[in-house]
C-alpha cells in the first residue's frame, strides 16, 4: 500500500514533496532525503532573546508603576500645598501689585541716580550733565505715568536706566588728563607673540596668570602665578626682578600669599594681577577681593557686591574655564575688576577700584553675555572680549568704551596662541603689551593703536 506524505519546510517559502512509502510490520516506512528542511535555529535564538528582553522591560515597568503608586500621593499633596500657598500671591499678581512694586524699586534707583547726577553736575558741570539731568527727570515722569495709567513697560525703563547709569559713570571718571594719555583709545591690531615660553612649572598647570608689574613708575618685576590645586586655587606668587631673569628662570622668589591652597586668603581662579607692590585676586571660595601687600605681608579683603563666584559665571564659549568668575585688569586709568551679576542677567560688569581699600568707585554694565567670551581685559578705559576660533587662534570681537558707553561687537582682531585654552589675558600700560596664560604657556603681544 502506497502512502503519500507531504513535507512542509520552514526554511523560507513553503515547499511540498510527494514521497512513496511502504508498509512494513504494521508501520509506514519511507526514505526522505531533502535539503529543503532546515530548522531556523538563529531566528529562534533571536526571537527568544527579544522575548526575554521584553519580559525584563515589562518587569521594570511594573516595578516603576508600583513605586509611582507609592510616591504619587505625596507628590499630589505637595503640589496641592504649593498651589494653595501661591494662591494669595497670584491674587496680588492679577491685581498688579508686583508691577507696582517693580516700579517702586525703579523709582528708588532713579532717585539714587538723580542724586549722583546732581553731585556730578555740581562738581563738574557740562552739557552732558545738563542733558543727563533732563533725561532722568523725563524718565521719572514716564514711570509716574505708567503707574497712573496702569500700563507697564518695565524692560524699556530698565534699559534706559542702565544707559543713563553708564553715562553718569563716564562723566564722573574720565578726566581730561586721562583722555590726553589715551588719545588713541581703540586697538587696531595685535602683533604676533613677542614672547612664547613654557612656564617653569610645566604644562600640567593649565590655569594661572603671568605678566609684568602693571602700575606705572613701579619697580620692574615679572611674575607667574599657577593654580596648583585642581586648576582652582594657589598660594604662591613667583616673581623675577628682570626680564632676563624671567627668560632664564633664575633668581626668582616664591612669595606665599596664604599658608595653603585652601586657606581663606588663598588665590582662587586665574584672574590675578600684580599692581603697585600688591597682589590682587579673588579670595578662595568667596565673592570677595583680596589685596596682598608684598612689603607688609598684610591681606585686605572686600566683598564685591552681587558678584557671581564658584563657577556661577565663568568664561566659556569653546569650553568653560572653571573658576574664572572674577578677574582683575589694569590700564592707564587704574585697577579694574571684571565680573558678572544676577541683576545684569549674566552679562559682563566692569568696575573701577580704589587700589588701596578695594572699594568700587565706578561701575558699568554691558550687554555682553559672559559665557559667550573666553576672556576680557581693559585697555585705555575700553573693555575688550575675546572668543575661540580654533586651537591656535583667538579673536578680539567686542569692545565697550566706558567714556561713551558705546558697544562694538564687529571687531575681528586676531590673536595667535599655541594651545586651545586661555586662562588669563590682560594688558600692561607700562609696555603696552598683552600677557596671556595659555594652558601652561606664557605669551606676550604688542598692542597696536
Amino acid at each position: 500500500m502506497l502512502i503519500f506524505l507531504v513535507i512542509l519546510s520552514l526554511a523560507g517559502s513553503i515547499h511540498s514533496q510527494r514521497i512513496t512509502g511502504q508498509q512494513k510490520n504494521g508501520a509506514c516506512v519511507c526514505d526522505v532525503r531533502s535539503l529543503a528542511w532546515t530548522f531556523p535555529a538563529i531566528k529562534y535564538e533571536n526571537v527568544s532573546g527579544l522575548v526575554e528582553d521584553c519580559g525584563n522591560a515589562l518587569q521594570t515597568l511594573q516595578t516603576q508603576i508600583e513605586e509611582t503608586k507609592v510616591t504619587m500621593p505625596n507628590l499630589l499633596a505637595t503640589v496641592e500645598n504649593v498651589t494653595h500657598r501661591l494662591g494669595r500671591f497670584q491674587y496680588l499678581n492679577s491685581n498688579g501689585l508686583y508691577n507696582a512694586l517693580h516700579l517702586k524699586q525703579l523709582g528708588e534707583e532713579m532717585q539714587q541716580l538723580q542724586d549722583i547726577i546732581d553731585v556730578t553736575h555740581n562738581d563738574n558741570p557740562s552739557k552732558e550733565t545738563v542733558q543727563l539731568t533732563a533725561e532722568i527727570t523725563q524718565a521719572k515722569q514716564k514711570v509716574e505715568k505708567m503707574y497712573k495709567d496702569n500700563v507697564f513697560n518695565l524692560e524699556t525703563v530698565k534699559e534706559n536706566l542702565r544707559q543713563l547709569h553708564n553715562r553718569v559713570q563716564s562723566c564722573r571718571s574720565i578726566s581730561a588728563e586721562f583722555r590726553s594719555t589715551c588719545s588713541q583709545r581703540i586697538m587696531t591690531n595685535i602683533s604676533s607673540p613677542v614672547v612664547t615660553k613654557l612656564s617653569s612649572y610645566g604644562k600640567s598647570y593649565i590655569s594661572g596668570a603671568w605678566g609684568r608689574e602693571t602700575k606705572p613708575d613701579s619697580e620692574e618685576r615679572y611674575w607667574v602665578q599657577p593654580l596648583t590645586s585642581g586648576h582652582r586655587s594657589g598660594n604662591i606668587m613667583r616673581w623675577y626682578r628682570s626680564f632676563s631673569d624671567f627668560m632664564a628662570f633664575k633668581d626668582y622668589k616664591d612669595e606665599p600669599v596664604a599658608p595653603s591652597n585652601t586657606h581663606t586668603n588663598a588665590i582662587q581662579g586665574p584672574g590675578t594681577m600684580l599692581y603697585g607692590e600688591a597682589v590682587f585676586y579673588e579670595c578662595y571660595n568667596t565673592g570677595e577681593l583680596c589685596r596682598y601687600d608684598l612689603k607688609t605681608k598684610a591681606t585686605v579683603r572686600k566683598m564685591l557686591p552681587d558678584a557671581g563666584f564658584n563657577n556661577k559665571f565663568p568664561y566659556c564659549y569653546y569650553t568653560c574655564r572653571d573658576w574664572s568668575d572674577i578677574n582683575l585688569s589694569a590700564d592707564e586709568q587704574g585697577l579694574w575688576v571684571i565680573y558678572t551679576t544676577m541683576s545684569n542677567h549674566g552679562n559682563l560688569v566692569v568696575s573701577l577700584l580704589d587700589s588701596e581699600s578695594l572699594n568700587v568707585t565706578h561701575t558699568w554694565k554691558t550687554h555682553l553675555f559672559k559665557k559667550s567670551a573666553t576672556s576680557a581685559f581693559m585697555v585705555c578705559g575700553v573693555l575688550y572680549a575675546t572668543r575661540y576660533v580654533d586651537t591656535y587662534r583667538e579673536e578680539v570681537f567686542y569692545a565697550f568704551d566706558t567714556a561713551t558707553g558705546h558697544e562694538d561687537n564687529s571687531l575681528a582682531l586676531p590673536l595667535e596662541k599655541v594651545a586651545a585654552g586661555v586662562a588669563n589675558l590682560h594688558y600692561n600700560p607700562v609696555d603696552r603689551r598683552l600677557y596671556m596664560y595659555n594652558d601652561g604657556y606664557l605669551l606676550a603681544y604688542q598692542a597696536i593703536f
